[in-house]
C-alpha cells in the first residue's frame, strides 16, 4: 500500500530489525491501547513511528483496509491540529486521510496521495543534502511551544521597528501640535498608521521565514490593501467622534486627554474583523496569528503615546499663556509706572513763580492770597493723584485747568484771558491725566509771557465721529518748526504712545490760527 503512494522510494517490510515505521496489529502486550500512533520527531521532521492497533476479528476487509490506510499514512505526516490557534478557521477536504477523524469516514482522496507525493519525493529531501528546494505544499513541521516563540518573537521585532520609525517622525518635527483640521489630521494619522503596517509586514515576513509558511504575494498583497482601506475607515471614524465631542472645548485637559485615549484604543478594535485571509496551505495560520492581539496592543501604545503628547501640548500651551499674562502684566506695571513718573512731573518754575505771586500778594491783598494759596492747594492735590489713576474724566482735568488759570492770572492780570468750550455730554469721557493741562501751560509760558497785553487762551473739546480732538489755541507768538525741546510736548507724545500706540496724535498750527490739536479714539 504504502509502496503505491511513495513512487520515488523504495518501501520494504521487514519482520525484524530497526525501521522508520512500526506495526503492531492485536499484539497481547498491546491489548489495553486504542487504535493511536506514536512518533517521534525532529524538530523539522519525523524520525520514528509506532503504529498499534487492535482490530476485531469479525471486521470486514474493506473496513480493515481504511483502518489500516488510515493510521499507516498518518504515522508518516505530522498531521496534528493541536497547533494552538485552534480559533482560526480551516478548509476541510471531505474524505481526505488528513482530515477524517475516524478510518471510516476516509474515500482515500486523490489528494492524500498528492499530499505523500509531495513530502517524499526527491526534491523535498535533497534539502537534507544542502540542495535548495521547496516541497509545493506547505506544512506544519515546527512544535507548537516554536510556532509560539517565533510569532511572539517577530511581532515583538515589527513592534519595535515600528517604534523606531514612530520616533524618527517625531523627532522629525513632521507630527506637528494637536488640532483638528481635517486634511492635516488625516495626513498625520496616516503616518501613524504606515508605522501599523511597517510592524506587520516584518513580523509576516519573519513568520514565513522561520515557519516555512508558503507565501502567497497575491493574498499579501490584498490583505495590506485590506488593511489599509479599515485603517482610512478607523482614522475618519476617530476624527468625527473627536470633533463632534472636543471642537467646543479645546480648554478641558481631562476630555482632551480621555476622548483621543478611547477612540484611539477601541475604534481601529474593529480593524482585525477584515483582516483574517485563510492562506491556501497548510500552516498559514501563524502568518496571521495573534493580528487582534497585535492590533489593540498596538492601537493602545498609540493611544497611551498621543494622550501623553496631547497633554504635554495643552500644559506647554497653558504654561505659555501663565507667561504671556505675566509678560502682560509686567508690561502693564511698567506702563503705569511710566505714567505715573510722567504726571507727578512739576514744573519748578510754576511753583516758584506760584510761591512768588503768593509772597507779594500777602503785603497787598490778603484775601487774594488766601484765594491763590488754596487754589494752589487744590492743583497739587489734583496733581499727587493719591488713587493712582490713570485717567481721569474731562471734567476733571478741565476743573484742574481753570484752577491753574486762575493761580497764573494773579500773575499776569489782565494780560491773561481765557475760554474753555466743552459740551456738557463729554464731561465724564475718560482721558489721560495731565494730558490738556500741559499744552495750557505751554500757551502761557511760551506764548502769553511774550505779550504785554489781551492775552487769549481757548480750550476746545468736542467730538467728530468716533474721535475726540482738543485743541488748545493762543494768540502769543508762533511755533518755531521742531518745538518739541522745551515746548513741554515730549511727554504728552510718551503718554499717548504708551496708552493708545498709533490710534492718537498730536499736531501744531500757526496758520490760521496757533493751536495745538490732539485726536483721540472715542468709545
Amino acid at each position: 500500500m504504502l509502496d503505491s503512494l511513495i513512487d520515488a522510494w523504495d518501501v520494504y517490510v521487514i519482520e525484524v530489525g530497526t525501521a522508520n515505521l512500526v506495526l503492531e496489529i492485536n499484539s497481547p502486550t498491546n491489548k489495553e491501547k486504542e487504535n493511536q500512533i506514536e512518533a517521534r520527531n525532529n524538530s523539522r521532521e519525523i524520525v520514528e513511528s509506532r503504529v498499534i492497533l487492535n482490530i476485531p476479528n469479525n471486521t470486514s476487509l474493506p473496513e480493515r483496509k481504511k483502518i489500516l490506510y488510515y493510521y499507516l499514512v498518518r504515522a508518516i505526516v505530522d498531521c496534528s491540529k493541536n497547533d494552538g490557534y485552534s480559533s482560526y478557521p480551516r478548509n476541510r477536504i471531505a474524505g481526505a486521510v488528513f482530515d477524517e477523524k475516524k478510518p471510516e469516514d476516509i474515500t482515500f482522496h486523490a489528494i492524500d496521495r498528492k499530499i505523500i507525493k509531495a513530502l517524499y519525493s526527491k526534491v523535498f529531501d535533497d534539502r537534507s543534502r544542502g540542495v535548495k528546494a521547496e516541497p509545493p505544499v506547505s506544512f506544519k513541521s515546527v512544535t507548537p511551544r516554536n510556532r509560539f516563540y517565533v510569532s511572539s518573537g517577530a511581532q515583538l521585532i515589527g513592534m519595535l521597528i515600528a517604534i523606531i520609525y514612530l520616533i524618527l517622525i517625531v523627532q522629525a518635527g513632521v507630527i506637528k501640535n494637536h488640532h483638528y483640521d481635517f486634511g492635516k489630521f488625516l495626513g498625520q494619522s496616516m503616518l501613524v498608521f504606515l508605522a501599523y503596517l511597517i510592524q506587520v509586514a516584518v513580523s509576516t515576513s519573519i513568520n514565513v521565514y522561520f515557519l516555512n509558511v508558503k507565501f502567497e504575494y497575491f493574498i499579501v498583497l490584498a490583505n495590506t490593501l485590506g488593511q489599509a482601506a479599515l485603517g482610512v475607515i478607523s482614522i475618519i471614524l476617530i476624527y468625527l467622534v473627536e470633533f463632534g465631542i472636543l471642537q467646543n472645548r479645546k480648554d478641558n485637559l481631562l476630555l482632551n486627554t480621555l476622548i483621543p485615549f478611547l477612540t484611539t484604543t477601541f475604534i481601529p478594535a474593529l480593524l482585525p474583523m477584515g483582516l483574517t485571509v485563510i492562506m491556501p496551505s497548510n500552516g498559514g495560520k501563524e502568518v496571521i496569528f495573534g493580528v487582534t492581539v497585535t492590533t489593540v496592543l498596538f492601537c493602545s501604545l498609540i493611544a497611551v503615546a498621543r494622550t501623553f503628547y496631547i497633554y504635554m501640548s495643552m500644559q506647554s500651551r497653558n504654561l505659555l499663556c501663565e507667561k504671556d499674562v505675566q509678560l502682560a502684566q509686567l508690561s502693564e506695571l511698567h506702563k503705569q509706572a511710566e505714567l505715573q513718573s510722567l504726571q507727578s512731573k512739576i514744573n519748578p518754575h510754576f511753583l516758584y513763580n506760584s510761591l512768588n505771586s503768593i509772597a507779594s500778594l500777602a503785603r497787598i491783598d490778603g484775601r487774594k492770597t488766601e484765594q491763590m494759596a488754596l487754589a494752589l492747594s487744590d492743583f497739587f492735590k489734583y496733581s499727587l493723584n493719591k488713587e493712582q489713576k490713570q485717567t481721569v474724566s474731562l471734567k476733571e482735568e478741565i476743573e484742574s485747568i481753570e484752577t491753574y488759570l486762575t493761580i497764573e492770572k494773579v500773575r499776569f492780570g489782565d494780560r491773561l484771558n481765557y475760554e474753555i468750550q466743552i459740551s456738557r455730554e463729554l464731561e465724564e469721557v475718560l482721558i489721560p491725566q495731565f494730558l490738556i493741562q500741559p499744552l495750557v501751560e505751554n500757551a502761557v509760558k511760551h506764548g502769553l509771557s511774550k505779550l504785554t497785553s489781551n492775552g487769549q487762551i481757548r480750550v476746545v473739546v468736542e467730538r467728530h465721529n468716533k474721535q475726540l480732538k482738543i485743541m488748545v489755541f493762543d494768540n502769543g507768538p508762533g511755533f518755531p518748526s521742531e518745538p518739541i525741546a522745551g515746548y513741554g510736548l515730549q511727554s504728552i507724545q510718551e503718554k499717548l504712545n504708551l496708552i493708545y500706540q498709533n490710534k492718537a496724535w498730536l499736531k501744531w498750527e500757526n496758520e490760521p490760527e496757533k493751536y495745538i490739536l490732539i485726536v483721540l479714539p472715542f468709545s
